[in-house]
C-alpha cells in the first residue's frame, strides 16, 4: 500500500512542469544573459547580476526572493500531499491492526477446538487399544472371576501361541508344576492387598519353560466398585538365567579360591618339611663325633627328602604345563615288563621306608609277545607312580596289586588297595585338582591334591582313559586304559647302567674336561664328583671364558655346559664353539625340564642334556658314551 502511494506522489510532481522549469530557469539564467544592445554577457558567477533592457542590473536579491517564494510554494504544496498520504497510511495500518486482532482470535479459538478434539481422541477406546498393543510387556485384563477378557499380542507372542490356541489350553499344562499356586495366591493378594508381585514359569509351545516378571493390580471404577484386575507380565528368562549363571559362576570362583588357598598351605607344607629334614640332617652332619653309620643315615634322610622336594616341584610344573597345553605325548619302543619292574621296585622302597606292614604284588597278563609297545614312557611310569603312592599312602595295612593286561585294542592298568576307600559323593570329584577328601590342618594325610587330576590328563592325551570304584573302609581300585600299539619282537632293550663299583674303577687321568657354569657351587659340585676319576679339569664362569679356553687348548675332550648363563648363555655359546670345533663331545645341564627347551638345547649342537640336579651315576654314565679310554 506504501508504494503505490509513492509512485502516485512522484506522478504528482512529475505533472507540475510550469513549476519545475521556473524553478530551473531561476538557477541556471544567471550562467547566460543576452543585453539588448547586441552585446552578449557572460557571466561568470552563481545567481550573478543581470543587465536588463535599460542597461541597468536585475537586483540579487529579487532572483532569491523569487527562487524562496517558488520553493515555499512547492513545500507547502507537497507536505499537504504527503500528510494526505500519512492520514491514508495511519487509516489503513488501524485497519490491519484490526485485523491482525482477529485473525489472532480465530487461531486461539482453532487451537482450543484442536486440543479438545485431541483430548477426546486419547479417552477413545481406539487409542487406549493403540497403545496396549504397542507395547513390548504382555498387558492382559481380568474379570471379577478371574476369567481373561482382554490381552495384546505380547502377551500371547510371549508363550508361542496365538490367542485361540492359548485359549485352548489347561492352566496346569501351560504352568510350571512349581508354579501351580500361582492364580490362588494372586487371588487371594488382590483382595487383602490390592496388587500382586510375583514370578512365573510358563511352558513355551517349544516346550521350553520361559519365566515371567509379574505384577497384578487391582481395577476400579468411578464408584469404587471391582473391575477386575490387570497383570503386567514380561520375559525375563534370560535375565534370569545370566543371574543363574553368574550365581554359579561366583561359587566356582570362591570355591577356586578356597582350593587354591588350600593349596597353597598344603604346597607350604610339603615343601617345608622334607626341606626342614634337608636342612636339619645336613647341619647335624657337621658333627666329628658322628660314627659312619649315623652318618649314612642322615645322608640317606636327606636323599629321600630330596626326592621329596623334587617329585613335590615336578608335579606343580607339569600341573602348569598341563594347563598351557605343553605337555607333548611322544611315542618310542618300550618295554611294558620294565617299566612296571622300575615302578613296582619304588613302591617297595617307600613301603619299606615307612614301616607299613602292606604286601605288594604284581600281576602280568600279557602274552608273552605282547610286552613291547610304542607309547611315552617317562609319562606312562608317573601315572603308575602317583596311582601306586596313593595306593601306599591311603593303605595303613593289607596289600596292593599292581595287574595289567591287555583288553582288544588297549592295554589295561588296574592299581587296587584295601586301604581306607572313598566316600561315594566324592569319586565324582576326586580327579579334580586340589582336591583331597579330608581338607585343612587336621588332614591325616599328606600331599598337594594334584597327582590324580595329572594322571587323569595324561590318559586322556595319550588317548585312553580313567575311573575309579571305592567303598569307605574297604579300599579303593584305580584302572586305567592306554591303546595298545605293539613294537615287535619280545626281546627287551636293557638301558646300560654303571653300578658303584664301575663308577670307582674309571681312570680318565688322561682326558680333560671344560666346567662351564655361573654358580660357583655348581663348579665345586661337579668337580668333587669327577675328583675320583682322575679326569682335569678346567672351569669357566661365563660362555666367552669358555670359548676363549677351547680357542686356546685344543686338548680338551669333554665340556659340560650350563645352558642359562649372563653375558652368553649355553646355546649361543654352543653355536660358538661348533664353529671352533665340530666334533667336541658338549654334554648340557639345565634346570629347564620342558621337551620344547631339551629340543632346542640339542638342535643347537648339545651331544646329550642333563636335568639339575644331576646325580653322580647319570653323570658319569652321560660321559662314558664320549669319552674314550684306551
Amino acid at each position: 500500500m506504501a508504494g503505490k502511494k509513492l509512485k502516485t506522489l512522484i506522478r504528482n510532481a512529475i505533472s507540475y512542469k510550469p513549476y519545475l522549469v521556473l524553478i530551473c530557469f531561476l538557477f541556471f539564467a544567471p550562467f547566460k544573459a543576452y543585453s539588448l544592445d547586441n552585446r552578449m554577457i557572460v557571466n561568470q558567477g552563481f545567481l550573478l547580476p543581470v543587465r536588463g533592457v535599460s542597461g541597468t542590473l536585475i537586483p540579487l536579491w529579487i532572483t532569491i526572493f523569487c527562487a524562496l517564494v517558488v520553493i515555499t510554494l512547492l513545500i507547502v504544496f507537497f507536505s499537504r500531499k504527503i500528510g494526505k498520504i500519512n492520514d491514508l497510511l495511519n487509516k489503513k495500518t488501524s485497519e490491519l491492526e484490526k485485523s491482525g486482532h482477529e485473525l489472532n482470535s480465530v487461531r486461539k479459538d482453532l487451537e482450543e477446538k484442536k486440543e479438545d478434539i485431541i483430548m477426546e481422541y486419547y479417552k477413545s477406546g481406539e487409542f487406549s487399544e493403540m497403545l496396549i498393543q504397542a507395547a513390548d510387556d504382555g498387558i492382559s485384563f481380568y474379570d471379577e472371576k478371574g476369567n481373561l477378557r482382554l490381552a495384546n499380542k505380547a502377551f500371547y507372542s510371549m508363550t508361542g501361541y496365538d490367542k485361540t490356541e492359548y485359549e485352548s489350553l489347561a492352566p496346569d499344562i501351560l504352568i510350571h508344576q512349581d508354579d501351580l499356586d500361582y492364580n490362588k495366591n494372586r487371588i487371594e493378594a488382590l483382595n487383602n492387598r490390592g496388587f500382586y508381585e510375583c514370578e512365573l514359569r510358563l511352558k513355551h509351545r517349544d516346550n521350553h519353560f520361559i519365566t515371567l516378571s509379574t505384577k497384578s493390580v487391582v481395577v476400579k471404577d468411578d464408584a469404587g466398585k471391582m473391575l477386575g484386575s490387570l497383570t503386567i507380565s514380561r520375559d525375563i528368562t534370560r535375565l534370569t538365567q545370566m543371574y543363574e549363571e553368574l550365581v554359579k559362576a561366583n561359587m566356582e570362583a570362591e570355591a577356586s579360591s578356597r582350593l587354591k588357598s588350600s593349596f597353597l598351605a598344603n604346597i607350604s607344607h610339603e615343601i617345608r618339611t622334607p626341606l626342614n629334614s634337608v636342612v636339619g640332617f645336613s647341619n647335624l652332619l657337621l658333627s666329628d663325633s658322628l660314627s659312619r653309620e649315623v652318618k649314612e643315615e642322615y645322608i640317606e634322610h636327606i636323599n629321600h627328602n630330596s626326592e621329596k622336594l623334587l617329585q613335590i616341584i615336578g608335579d606343580i610344573i607339569d600341573l602348569s604345563r598341563l594347563e598351557s597345553s605343553q605337555i607333548e605325548i611322544t611315542y618310542e619302543e618300550a618295554s611294558v615288563i620294565s617299566i612296571v619292574n622300575e615302578v613296582a621296585e619304588e613302591v617297595k622302597q617307600v613301603i619299606q621306608r615307612n614301616e607299613k606292614p602292606i604286601i605288594m604284588s604284581v600281576k602280568n597278563l600279557l602274552e608273552d609277545n605282547g610286552d613291547l609297545i610304542f607309547t611315552d614312557k617317562i609319562w606312562l611310569k608317573r601315572v603308575l607312580n602317583h596311582l601306586m603312592d596313593n595306593a601306599v599312602k591311603f593303605t595303613l595295612d593289607g596289600s596292593i596289586e599292581l595287574s595289567y593286561c591287555r583288553e582288544d585294542q588297549f592295554l589295561v592298568f588296574k592299581i587296587k588297595d584295601t586301604g581306607i576307600g572313598i566316600n561315594r559323593e566324592n569319586l565324582a570329584r576326586i580327579f579334580e585338582e586340589f582336591r583331597q577328601e579330608i581338607n585343612g590342618h587336621r588332614r591325616p594325610f599328606e600331599g598337594l591334591g594334584i597327582g590324580l587330576t595329572l594322571a587323569k590328563e595324561v590318559v586322556e592325551r595319550m588317548g585312553g582313559s580313567i575311573s575309579v570304584q571305592s567303598e569307605k573302609g574297604v579300599g579303593s581300585e584305580f584302572s586305567f586304559t592306554i591303546p595298545y600299539r605293539p613294537a615287535g619282537s619280545t626281546k627287551t632293550k636293557i638301558k646300560p647302567v654303571i653300578d658303584e663299583q664301575a663308577q670307582m674303577s674309571l681312570n680318565w687321568s688322561s682326558k680333560k674336561c671344560l666346567l662351564v657354569d655361573d654358580n660357583k657351587d655348581v663348579l665345586l659340585y661337579l668337580k668333587r664328583i669327577l675328583l675320583d676319576t682322575g679326569i682335569n679339569i678346567i672351569t669357566a664362569r661365563s660362555g666367552v671364558e669358555a670359548i676363549k679356553i677351547i680357542k686356546n687348548d685344543e686338548s680338551i675332550d669333554v665340556v659340560l655346559l650350563d645352558m642359562q648363563m649372563p653375558e652368553m648363555n649355553g646355546i649361543e655359546a654352543t653355536k660358538m664353539i661348533r664353529t671352533i670345533k665340530k666334533d667336541l663331545p658338549i654334554i648340557a645341564q639345565t634346570a629347564f625340564i620342558f621337551e620344547d627347551d631339551k629340543d632346542i638345547i640339542l638342535q643347537a649342537g648339545c651331544d646329550a642334556c642333563l636335568i639339575k640336579p644331576i646325580r653322580k651315576e647319570h653323570l658319569l654314565a652321560v660321559m662314558t658314551s664320549f669319552i674314550k679310554t684306551a
